[in-house]
Formats: C-alpha cells, structure tokens, sequence
C-alpha cells in the first residue's frame, strides 16, 4: 500500500510516482488511449475543475512534472467495442512487449472489458515473449461513492481513492494451467513449481523457520518429484515417492497459504489411493495413472518390468540385479516361444543359470496365462519404443490402441498378480 504527498487525479499517475520512479532510460512508460481519451485525459483541457471553471492539466503534463528519467508515450487504440476491435486492442498491446520485458500494468479508466483483455494479453505473453509480471493494478475511484456523491460530501484533498493490487489474478491463471496439466496429463511438476513460488518470500523472511511456509515447500518438491518419477519410469523409487506425496499433500491440506490449491487437494488424494505400500499394488498404480494420463509409453514400460519384479519378489531374489531381470524375461520368453524341454533354443545366460531360470518358469506358469500378457506388453513396448520400425508396428491410424490395450492388460495383470501380491 502507499499514500502520494497529496491527492492525484490520475491513478496512472500515482502508479507511475510509486512504481517507476527508479526506472532508467532503458525502460518505458507506455499509456493506451482511445481517440477520446486522447483528448479528454491524455491532453491538457480536457476537463475543467467545476468551481473555478480552470482547465486542468493532463495526464501528459502530470508525468512530465515528475522528471522522471524513463521515457513515455501514448500509443493509440481502439475502444474495444466490438469482437474486432478487441482483437485489434490485442495486437496492439502484444506488440509493443518485447522478449524477457518486466512488466507493470495499470488497467484504470478503461472500458469494463480492458481488465479481463490484460490478463489474457499477459498470460500470453508469458508464454510467447517470457514476460514477468510485476503488477496489475485497477484505482478504484468507486470504492469511496458515486462520484456526484464524492463531489457534494468529501473535500478534494481527502478524496484517497485506493488502488488494488490484481496481481494475484495472473498467479492464478498459471494454478489454472497447472490444475490442468495435472487432470488431463497428470503432471504434477508445475504445480509443484508453483507452490514453492507462493512461500518463497515468506520462507526468506523468516529464514526458513515459518513452519507452515516449510510444509509448503517441501509439498512442492513432492510434487515434482512424483511426476519425474512417474515421467522417467523410475519404478524403484515410485512406492516411496507416491508415499511422501501423500504426506505431504496432508501436511498441508488445513494450510492457508495455498488458497488456489486447496480444491487440488482432494483430486490428489484421490489420484494417489490406489498406492498402498506394496510394491506390486504401487507398480500396478503408477501404471494405471500414466494410462489415465497419456504417459502410454512410461505405462508399457513400467507394466513389463513390473512383471519382472514380481516373480523375482516370490522366489527371493534381488530386483535390482540386472542379470536376475534378464533371465526372469528369457523365462517369459521360453514360455512364450513353447520351449521349455528344450534349453538348446535358450540364450547362454539362461543356459548358464538352468535352475534359477526353471524355477522363475515354475512360478510364470502357476500365475496362469501372465506369459501370454508379458508377450503382448513386449509387442507392444517394442513398437512404442522403436518408433514404429518394425513391419507389424501399429499404423498412425490404428495407434489410438495402444491407451486401450494398455487399460486392459493392467486390468489383467491386476486380477493375476494382487490377490498373490
């Protein structure tokens, strides 16, 4: 908040007193103005005080007295009363943005559809020309009374009308895009990214000790966390990451500092129920969600190997040796190619390891047709991962499958695998 030394009557004015009064050459001031407001405020005359009948200066004047050493200029457009105009107050406004440009906005004195144009025009540039934002404000004359009202009842040098800080509103647009990369994508990464931004400020004020800030932040990391997990198929690491999300997510779910992610907090839980602490359940999960999530490959990725992770957990054996992986998916394939009696057809490594590569069999075959699902999660993760390059790859056409198929053998591997699990 601030007070100018006396009563302005240009908020764009007290804006630019408070907030560009350290700007240097380098930097611009740059005032919109329809042809009317070009005239009426923008030029000197255009309005007269009441009593004395004086012209009063406008607003070009007002910024001249500042002496400020940031250069400003008006720049026409067009009152936006129509859809085409609006695109054209559009164009005009991203244009004069430049790449990495640092921006303040004041949307006062402007037609009832300028504030929800700005914002759009800065989420978009955000996006395109890496704009940041420094500030929205709106002078809300109307806070104080009707104006005859203001006129009539309150002296001119007690009319402080306040201007309100909208800036918060383009923090918002970003928790509607990362609300919507998690729901359709399941990434949780700029949500996480999110979240650690709203504490910074108070995490450096109390050096670290605000405890509810601190919460904050380390739910941001959860979330980041969880969706490189999930991203890179880092199934290791899936169980425990979905676990401290889970703590995390209620660690903070009675905080006030997340306003714009508290409804989040019951889509997340939900989203991470089905992960329970079991490997294989949790395997299952992270799965299910790149499915939900358009991750198509992660899931056949994951699925796969998840299958060797389970004979391996039921016979004792490490899951992280590379080797024991390798011959449990010679075993699925030795089923599937139907040459069990037969070792001369097995790759050395299972021929080197003949019991070991029996017993993974022995326990393939008791989980019923599993070796078959294997060897269509193979087919199908060859193909993803290959690109295509094989001549029974899935065409473009038909490619809209693999989510399908994917939705299906989870549910199979599923029924085979938990009640065992």
């Amino acid at each position: 908040d601030f007070i100018t030394p006396e009563p302005i009557r240009f908020v764009q004015e007290a804006t630019i007193w408070y907030r560009c009064a350290n700007w240097s050459e380098k930097d611009r001031i740059l005032i919109f103005t329809t042809e009317e407001a070009q005239k009426c405020n923008w030029q000197d005359g255009g309005h007269c005080d009441r009593k004395t009948k004086k012209p009063h200066e406008g607003l070009q004047t007002r910024l001249q007295r500042l002496g400020l050493k940031v250069p400003f200029r008006s720049i026409p457009i067009v009152p936006g009363y129509t859809t085409e105009q609006i695109w054209q107050q559009f164009n005009t406004v991203f244009e004069v943005l430049e790449e990495g440009d640092h921006v303040v906005f004041d949307i006062t004195h402007a037609f009832r559809s300028i504030p929800m144009l700005a914002l759009v025009v800065i989420h978009y540039a955000r996006v395109f020309k890496s704009i940041a934002v420094g500030g929205i404000y709106y002078g809300a004359f109307e806070a104080l009374g009707p104006q005859y009202q203001v006129e009539e009842t309150i002296p001119e040098n007690e009319r402080r009308a306040p201007i309100v800080d909208l800036t918060p509103l383009a923090e918002l647009l970003d928790w509607t895009v990362a609300t919507d990369r998690f729901l359709k994508g399941g990434d949780t990464a700029l949500m996480g990214e999110l979240a650690q931004r709203s504490v910074a400020h108070l995490l450096k004020a109390s050096k670290g000790a605000d405890k509810d800030a601190q919460a904050v932040k380390n739910l941001g990391n959860a979330l980041k966390r969880m969706s490189l997990a999930l991203s890179t198929c880092r199934g290791l690491e899936i169980s425990e990451v979905a676990k401290n999300l889970k703590e995390q997510v209620a660690a903070c779910a009675q905080s006030d500092l997340l306003p714009p992610f508290a409804k989040l907090f019951d889509r997340i839980q939900q989203r991470l129920h089905g992960f329970s602490g079991d490997p294989i359940v949790d395997g299952l999960a992270a799965v299910r969600w790149c499915c939900d999530h358009g991750l198509i490959q992660q899931g056949y990725t994951l699925l796969e190997e998840l299958l060797f992770s389970a004979v391996l957990l039921e016979t004792g054996h490490d899951i992280q040796n590379r080797e024991h992986r390798k011959i449990v998916s010679q075993a699925f394939y030795i089923l599937e190619k139907n040459c069990v009696e037969n070792p001369d057809r097995w790759k050395d490594t299972s021929n080197n390891h003949l019991d070991m590569t029996r017993r993974f069999i022995d326990v393939i075959r008791s989980k019923g047709d599993l070796y078959k699902k294997c060897s269509q999660i193979r087919e199908f993760r060859n193909d993803l991962n290959h690109a295509g390059h094989n001549p029974s790859a899935k065409t473009l056409k038909s490619a809209g499958r693999f989510a399908y198929d994917l939705q299906k053998l989870i549910s199979d591997v599923e029924r085979i695998l938990v009640p065992l699990s």
